[in-house]
């Protein structure tokens, strides 16, 4: 079989706008609902994390390992944030992918056009060691190929580009075809699936073409949205990678892309929801602090503010008398009375009875966290939770902790292959699920099985 861009009316693709009806009407709920959400000021720290997570999870989804330091301290000073942390060491895929994101925050309501895609490019690859081409299509001769090993170790080609000769007029039909400004919810959805494959099947430069192509579905949402934000496109993408790339395989054999769209629009809508969680989460947390934190001991915000920080799954995992006593070390006598007093502040409730009960977090409208927040865990794509269980990474570092009890974050990653930013999430998931807790300090500490309560 021909690829797309080999067949008659290349590279005009299409997809069935009818047999799109459910995806496009639950992608058009979740953009009304975020558009509403982004009339509240957006949260500096919320912002940093967002983009933060978006640049480590762009990178792992290509295999690349990044400093997620290095990323964080390049993307806090561009930002203008005090207490800048410093970077670990010396990063250029690092500090080439946050200047990516942050470009592509700074561009969103740019036109689409070469010289954007070529800059964003420049940002990503800049100081890149391997002396490939830098803000510029590729140029050789060599045939660009996809490939992968099949059952018998043999090299399969999964797709080909057009040669490096056809890229320019590729890339000049390419923005003329998606300048024009997205804002009704159907044709962003439907510009963000269409374009995407589209750039993908071209492959203009010589390395990090998905993690531009990503950029540009994250510009095309925020551009629709009408606000400068980087949304977690590839956050998303990377809970369904081996799905995603089986889907645009198929979009690289066909220009008919409606079963593509089919995939990829829930994908869109799981974005803006996610983005959406994350900003209720900020808006309860400056909402509790503002009623309760002058009426915490100092001990008790300290603990509060570590939930937090740990976002959703840490304030949905609730606490407990063992809990406290290991997060703040005190005696049991002294974890009774402090988790007393913060009951009686009417900052926390009781759930459950005898040695089972756990306390959990109240907001402003007298719902408990495991309600409020309930709806902010992570989900997978068709919005039910995993499994922590059956999630194989989750199953791995499971595996990791009872081979090794004590293991911390980055031991975790180097033993299951996966990038600290993925080891985070997952972690976070375990412990809201109860399956693991973390003892010790920050730095010298780690996770352990959970042991019941």
């Amino acid at each position: 079989m021909a690829f797309n861009w080999q067949q008659r009316g290349w590279p005009e693709a299409k997809a069935d706008k009818a047999a799109l009806a459910d995806e496009l009407r639950a992608f058009r709920a979740a953009f009304l609902d975020a558009k509403a959400a982004l009339r509240a000021p957006q949260d500096p720290k919320a912002v940093m994390a967002a983009l933060v997570d978006e640049a480590m999870t762009t990178s792992a989804i290509e295999g690349v390992r990044v400093d997620e330091s290095v990323v964080m301290s390049s993307i806090c000073k561009a930002l203008g944030m005090k207490d800048v942390p410093l970077g670990f060491a010396r990063d250029a895929r690092a500090e080439g992918v946050a200047q990516m994101v942050l470009a592509v925050r700074a561009d969103w309501d740019r036109p689409i056009c070469e010289r954007l895609i070529k800059e964003w490019h420049a940002a990503l690859m800049a100081n890149d060691p391997r002396g490939i081409a830098v803000g510029e299509f590729r140029a050789h001769a060599e045939p660009m190929r996809v490939v992968r090993r099949d059952a018998y170790g043999e090299m399969e080609v999964r797709f080909e580009a057009p040669p490096s000769r056809m890229v320019p007029m590729e890339m000049a039909r390419f923005a003329e075809m998606w300048k024009w400004r997205a804002t009704e919810p159907d044709d962003v959805a439907l510009k963000c699936a269409m374009l995407h494959p589209h750039f993908e099947s071209i492959h203009p430069f010589e390395d990090g073409n998905g993690r531009v192509g990503r950029a540009l579905v994250a510009k095309t949402l925020a551009e629709g949205l009408g606000q400068p934000l980087v949304l977690p496109v590839s956050t998303v993408i990377e809970k369904c990678r081996k799905d995603y790339y089986e889907a645009i395989h198929g979009a690289s054999q066909s220009l008919d892309w409606t079963e593509w769209a089919k995939f990829f629009i829930p994908v869109l809508s799981q974005t803006l929801t996610s983005f959406l969680a994350a900003a209720r989460f900020v808006a309860a947390k400056a909402e509790f602090l503002s009623a309760y934190e002058s009426r915490l001991s100092e001990r008790a915000r300290a603990v509060v503010l570590r939930m937090f920080r740990d976002g959703p799954a840490g304030v949905a995992a609730g606490l407990s008398v063992a809990k406290w006593m290991r997060m703040t070390k005190v005696s049991k006598s002294t974890a009774e009375r402090d988790i007393a007093d913060l009951v009686r502040t009417g900052a926390a409730v009781a759930v459950g009875d005898g040695s089972q009960t756990r306390y959990r977090l109240v907001f402003g409208d007298g719902e408990s966290s495991l309600q409020s927040f309930g709806e902010l865990l992570p989900m997978a794509m068709h919005g039910t939770m995993r499994d922590p269980i059956n999630d194989p990474i989750k199953r791995r570092i499971l595996d990791c902790i009872a081979a090794r009890p004590g293991v911390n974050r980055a031991d975790l990653a180097e033993r299951t292959g996966r990038s600290v930013a993925t080891v985070k999430r997952a972690v976070a998931a375990l412990v809201a699920a109860g399956k693991i807790e973390h003892r010790g300090s920050k730095k010298t500490g780690g996770y352990y099985a959970k042991e019941a309560e």
